[in-house]
């Protein structure tokens, strides 16, 4: 699995500095307008519901931005517009499988059933640690990244019928840790990919998976499969 490496400009350091504060962290579970994709699901909604096709990396990354280690926690999207006021309100799509011990160096898939829609990042969690008995989490959520009706950490699209991937997210650690999302780089790497999601979903029509990637200025980078 091929993916790309992060090009981080000094404009998204600077936004970071504004998104992400330390905080403890809180958990959350994910609502009705998404779950994860079963063959009941999919015959239930496949008509007027989307596929999101993503994966995340939950291992700890030694070394990231002047942290001896840095592990991705949570990440979650509200469906916009939003109907959730506070911070303490789940996002409306919540990932948060990551382990507390042991960990693995290799990306967790996901597919989920969602209603369709727009969706935006809502919720970021990454824990850190300068040493065993120093460790902190940097947060950010619904009142830093949906102000003003503006969708300031990024967002993504599905439409019923559709099957769409969004992209690989994992950390990057440019001088401080932060979310990063990458991608398959290049269509044989992406036909692999969808290869293996086919294997385990084949009730999907994965020649159909529309190449969306989660849209940023602050976590990735723009690219388009040649």
């Amino acid at each position: 699995m091929k993916l790309t490496l992060p090009r981080i400009c000094g404009l998204v350091l600077a936004s970071l500095a504004v998104y992400l504060s330390v905080s403890h962290a809180a958990h959350g579970a994910g609502s009705s307008v998404a779950v994860p994709l079963t063959t009941t699901a999919y015959a239930q909604g496949k008509d007027t519901k989307g596929v999101v096709l993503l994966a995340v990396r939950w291992d700890r990354k030694w070394r990231c931005g002047g942290f001896e280690n840095a592990q991705l926690r949570v990440i979650g999207f509200d469906r916009l517009p939003s109907q959730k006021t506070t911070d303490e309100e789940s996002a409306d799509v919540v990932f948060d499988d990551a382990p507390l011990i042991a960990t693995k160096p290799t990306f967790d898939d996901y597919a989920m059933i969602m209603e369709p829609g727009e969706y935006a990042l809502s919720t970021l969690q990454i824990k850190v640690a300068r040493s065993v008995s120093d460790v902190g989490f940097f947060k950010a959520s619904r009142s830093l990244f949906l102000k003003d009706g503006k969708a300031e950490g990024g967002t993504f699209n599905v439409s019923a019928g559709e099957v769409v991937y969004i992209g690989h997210f994992y950390l990057d650690c440019y001088k401080q840790p932060t979310l990063w999302r990458y991608y398959m780089d290049g269509r044989a790497a992406f036909d692999e990919y969808l290869a293996s999601v086919k294997s385990r979903y084949p009730m999907l029509n994965i020649e159909q998976t529309q190449f969306r990637l989660f849209k940023t200025t602050v976590f990735g980078n723009d690219y388009v499969l040649k």
